[in-house]
């Protein structure tokens, strides 16, 4: 099985919060919803900057809590939800060590990052790294993100039993 991944060059991330906006954007969320982070771990926001979406985990605790299968790992490991079958139960936000997948209250619908799973399918990327102005963020199978260089841990981001997918090229 093939398991998708980003890959985070952060030594060079700006912290623009353009993957952000576009993630926003592709999702059509409201501006204090935030499917994608983009966060300084040093000090009064200086740098260096991490961005996280759902990790689209290994073994991935949102899919195994849900009880109608509303959410799913596809073949590929990209994690996606069908709102269509969810029943607003929150279970998988409960079970995401990482806070990832959120409940709009107005809406009562629950939403979360799918890699842009249908643009993926079309031959393009997610439009989180389509956005980024330096280049920084990739997607790309786990192999070829490790053969990259990718470590699954960063300053601020923490490695949870789930396994999460998301690769870091180290700062040296």
């Amino acid at each position: 099985m093939t398991q998708m991944s980003f890959l985070l060059d952060h030594k060079y991330c700006i912290g623009c919060q353009t993957c952000v906006t576009a993630c926003q954007m592709r999702h059509r969320t409201p501006d204090d919803v935030q499917l994608r982070k983009a966060t300084s771990f040093e000090q009064q926001m200086k740098g260096p900057w991490i961005t996280t979406a759902c990790n689209h985990c290994e073994d991935p605790a949102c899919v195994s809590v849900c009880p109608t299968g509303a959410t799913i790992k596809r073949e590929d490991g990209i994690v996606v939800h069908d709102p269509e079958v969810c029943i607003g139960c929150q279970s998988c936000i409960k079970a995401c060590p990482y806070e990832h997948p959120v409940y709009l209250e107005e809406e009562s619908r629950i939403i979360r990052c799918d890699m842009c799973a249908a643009r993926l399918d079309a031959g393009d990327v997610p439009a989180c790294v389509e956005a980024c102005p330096v280049k920084v963020l990739t997607v790309d199978t786990l192999e070829n993100n490790e053969a990259a260089g990718g470590v699954a841990e960063a300053p601020g981001f923490t490695v949870e039993a789930t396994k999460p997918t998301t690769r870091f090229i180290p700062i040296k």
